[in-house]
């Protein structure tokens, strides 16, 4: 425990004394400069270390100095200086050692990293939100500019920025998690949803282009978070 507190001391006294520069105070309004000296203090401590398996407590005495950091630029012409770093060191040093009291019993460790299933999800995620949100817009790309196809809202109405990015990526998610889950009935109810909250718009659209194109980014959309899904069941269960 005094091993870890003196660790974490040094490297907060190093990165707030000896290698912030008097440039890096004057200017430390400017997110580069601000940016910077978290990242020396974040360095500090991986370095310090890197054998305690303290990444957790690192993080937070990192996050915990840039909030303090920033609420002391807020305040610069509201307290005066002397006091604003009295109270400033004094809560970083309260936190550190609040911080290393709570993680030095609860150890939490990184194994999982190590295990297969972990970057199976990981790559499963990445390939139901991101990977398949490219493959779509390329299959869908041709009809895009189609002359009789025309945008779902007019001018008049307003319309969130990427929604139906981030409703895409959503569903998907939910679709696998129903297939890893052997939830089958979840992406009728879902696809049903979809259907009345879409129905309105496409009936006030009046446009069967329209229309067949947006089943036909559902569809795909449904049928890539299916495959993705029952990849992984297999994977799971007959190779790993």
């Amino acid at each position: 425990m005094w091993l870890l507190l003196l660790k974490f001391l040094t490297a907060h006294f190093l990165g707030d004394f000896v290698f912030q520069t008097r440039k890096m105070v004057q200017n430390k309004k400017k997110p580069v400069y601000f940016l910077a000296h978290i990242a020396i203090h974040a360095f500090l401590l991986c370095v310090f270390l890197f054998n305690d398996n303290m990444w957790w407590a690192i993080i937070f005495v990192v996050l915990f100095h840039a909030l303090f950091d920033w609420l002391k630029l807020k305040l610069t012409k509201k307290i005066k200086i002397p006091v604003l770093f009295l109270v400033d060191q004094l809560l970083h040093i309260l936190t550190i050692t609040t911080v290393l009291i709570v993680f030095s019993t609860l150890r939490i460790s990184f194994d999982f990293i190590n295990q297969p299933e972990f970057w199976l999800i990981l790559i499963a995620i990445v390939l139901v939100t991101q990977v398949t949100a490219v493959f779509i817009r390329i299959l869908l790309s041709p009809y895009q500019n189609h002359k009789k196809i025309t945008p779902l809202n007019d001018t008049d109405q307003k319309v969130l920025f990427n929604a139906g990015k981030y409703i895409g990526i959503l569903e998907r998610l939910f679709i696998f998690g129903f297939v890893v889950a052997n939830f089958w009935e979840g992406i009728g109810f879902l696809l049903a949803a979809k259907s009345i909250f879409r129905f309105g718009d496409l009936n006030n659209a009046k446009e069967r282009h329209l229309t067949e194109y947006v089943l036909i980014g559902t569809f795909l959309s449904f049928g890539s978070a299916i495959v993705v899904g029952l990849i992984f069941n297999h994977v799971i269960k007959n190779l790993l």
